[in-house]
């Protein structure tokens, strides 16, 4: 009695155990294959990396190679004016064999060196140095219209004096003065050098501020200047 007793116990138990159980599912095979998908890696082609950086297009630079050098017999004079643009804009229509056509946006530096020589012993020196931005435009070919803001800084002599010695010879000191001169050039002009990047000018320009400036110090003293290259023709 008491081995029936304990046989209907457990039967009761396991029967228990079974109802507690979730019901089977009818799909099998789909449960199984969305545990699958779950784990799936992810495709290659979701991946957004870094993008590469684009590189730097030299065709769209404007380069102007300026130097200046000229010796003679009372004067000596050296310099340099290299400016570098950027092609910012450029025409739909413009063609390559058009040249480097468009907006360019770039600046320059300057730097001149003259040393005079008036005989009897005087010798002075005047120095020009500065920079500023300018903006170009390529309109055909070669011909071109800008405009280029320059802060120059000019050291001048003001005066001299003269020490004359008891053997007859004598010695100059000259004093130099200093100042600041901005310029403001809108001009046209030419390429005189058959290159797409590569300029050397020929520009007629006005000064707007030659009317606001001490002239006595200014690289510019008239309104218009004509300039071939870094030279100033007058």
């Amino acid at each position: 009695m008491l081995l029936f007793s304990l046989f209907v116990f457990a039967s009761n138990l396991a029967w228990a155990q079974d109802d507690e159980l979730p019901p089977p599912s009818s799909k099998p095979n789909q449960q199984t294959e969305e545990k699958k998908n779950d784990q799936k890696p992810p495709d290659a082609k979701d991946f957004k990396g870094f993008s590469k950086p684009k590189k730097f297009d030299m065709s769209k630079l404007l380069i102007e190679p300026i130097i200046n050098l000229s010796i003679s017999q009372q004067r000596i004079d050296i310099g340099f004016s290299p400016s570098v643009a950027y092609r910012v804009w450029q025409p739909e229509k413009a063609k390559a064999k058009s040249g480097n056509v468009g907006l360019f946006i770039g600046g320059g530096v300057t730097y001149s060196y003259t040393q005079i020589n008036e005989g009897n012993g005087l010798k002075y020196n005047i120095q020009t140095y500065g920079a500023g931005p300018l903006i170009h435009y390529t309109i055909w070919r070669g011909l071109f219209a800008r405009v280029k803001l320059e802060l120059l800084g000019r050291k001048i002599p003001l005066r001299y004096t003269q020490t004359i010695f008891p053997n007859g010879s004598s010695k100059f000191d000259v004093i130099y003065t200093q100042k600041f001169i901005p310029a403001c050039l809108v001009g046209a002009g030419y390429n005189l050098l058959q290159s797409k990047n590569i300029f050397i000018p020929l520009v007629v320009s006005y000064n707007v501020l030659h009317s606001v400036v001490d002239r006595q110090y200014s690289i510019y003293p008239r309104g218009f200047t004509v300039q071939l290259g870094f030279i100033t023709v007058f």
